[in-house]
């Protein structure tokens, strides 16, 4: 009797983890930003900038890493910085 209790309790356990994690990332959303510069590293440089001022404008905390994806123009590169922000 006691460790079908006990297997009740960590079930239960379980199941509020579960549900606390599931609301902890729904508050969270991808946000990007885009850059333009003769160079790549403008472009990211450019990028950031603009990511940054996206997460402070919707008051979002960054959190992870950011990722760039880069295409390089016949005159200029575009980057796209991507991160995770949370309130």
């Amino acid at each position: 009797m006691i460790t079908t209790h006990r297997m009740l309790r960590l079930t239960l356990a379980a199941i509020s983890t579960l549900a606390v994690t599931s609301a902890a990332q729904a508050e969270c959303k991808l946000v990007g930003g885009i850059g333009t510069g003769v160079t790549e590293g403008i472009a990211k440089f450019m990028s950031d900038a603009a990511l940054r001022n996206l997460l402070e404008a919707k008051g979002l905390k960054p959190s992870g890493n950011i990722s760039y994806k880069c295409v390089a123009g016949t005159f200029a590169t575009d980057c796209t910085a991507t991160q995770q922000g949370c309130k």
